[in-house]
């Protein structure tokens, strides 16, 4: 029988599987009353850094839906408070980052950091999430007989541009003023920024790989406020970099962009294993362009999972049906976990998947 993790890699190297491997992003989190009990006494950053904790966290909702691949709790802004970042999660807000990256002297402040050391506890979280999925405990875990363990381990980090703009707005932003500014009035300014990124990122993820990591998902989570021309011209050369180190760690590298549906050439040029893409793009023309060689995931809207279950059962069928014969796929969908996710549906998804 093959196993969850064989099933999640086969699919990322597009080769056959019996049916197709499942994961969600934000899999763990605020949706689940385990996760809310166990956040209950902690900071989000304090929960980071308390491996026992984090490790629990990434396996309850294996425990419960028994999911393909796990993905560790972790953020993508772990590197910038690494590199020297005040890093603050507020309520209403969310990440907020000082003092922001507006010049030179900003970028020069960032400092090199051994992941071994700053980020002992992702380490180790890793560690015990490897060594939990890899026991007989998650082996026996069989839901229809089809879904036996051991399971993958999804370890991560944030794209060049999307974590350039967190550190040069500070925060969130809808219109990217602060950053866009200085790709066009300051552009080796910039150009410094992504290119320091992406050399403490890789061996970030190296880190992640030795600690049990699988497979490597990199986020471009704002990368779509960019056109083509300027993505292509001032970020995809720094992606392009991230992602073949990446892949010389041996693993598969899924790049993933909400709103990207223009920019889907850029990143099939930066040469992933698999593209993860968003309810905004069409799976067939998804899988013409990208061709036999590169797997995807995807792209359930995560808002269906506040429906009915009929509904669930019906918008999974339907993804599944739009991605049928594409030669390496992963159902997920298009963007994480929202809070309101209504956990009997996501079991819902699951059954459908497995058939």
């Amino acid at each position: 029988m093959t196993t969850c993790r064989q099933r999640f890699l086969d699919a990322l190297h597009c080769r056959p599987t019996d049916r197709p491997p499942a994961w969600f992003m934000r899999q763990a989190g605020r949706y689940l009353p385990e996760y809310r009990e166990l956040r209950s006494t902690q900071t989000f950053m304090e929960t980071l850094a308390d491996a026992e904790r984090a490790a629990e966290i990434t396996l309850q909702p294996i425990r419960r839906f028994g999911m393909d691949a796990a993905v560790v709790f972790s953020d993508i802004l772990v590197p910038l408070a690494a590199m020297g970042m005040g890093l603050e999660f507020e309520s209403g807000v969310g990440p907020v980052l000082t003092p922001p990256v507006r010049d030179m002297d900003g970028v020069r402040a960032l400092r090199d950091f051994d992941p071994d050391v700053a980020v002992a506890h992702l380490a180790e979280t890793l560690r015990i999430c490897r060594r939990e999925l890899d026991s007989d405990a998650f082996a026996s875990h069989d839901l229809g007989g089809r879904n036996a363990g051991p399971r993958g381990l999804i370890g991560f980090c944030g794209a060049p541009f999307t974590v350039a703009s967190y550190a040069v707005e500070g925060r969130g932003s809808r219109t990217f003023e602060h950053t866009k500014k200085m790709m066009w009035t300051e552009p080796r300014t910039f150009d410094a920024l992504l290119s320091r990124i992406v050399d403490v990122s890789l061996p970030y993820l190296a880190m992640q790989v030795a600690c049990g990591a699988d497979v490597l998902q990199l986020f471009d989570s704002w990368g779509g406020a960019l056109d083509a021309a300027t993505y292509q011209r001032a970020v995809l050369p720094h992606l392009t970099r991230l992602v073949k180190g990446a892949r010389d760690l041996g693993v598969p590298v899924i790049v993933y962009m909400n709103g990207g549906s223009h920019l889907l050439d850029e990143l099939l040029a930066s040469e992933p294993s698999a593209l993860a893409i968003d309810w905004r793009v069409v799976p067939q023309v998804a899988s013409a362009k990208v061709g036999p060689h590169v797997a995807l995931q995807g792209n359930m809207d995560p808002i269906v999972l506040l429906a009915d279950a009929a509904a669930v059962r019906s918008e999974t069928a339907r993804t599944l049906a739009a991605f049928e014969g594409h030669p390496g796929y992963v159902f997920n969908v298009g963007s994480g976990f929202v809070p309101a996710t209504v956990p009997e549906n996501v079991a819902v998804a699951l059954e459908t998947v497995r058939g």
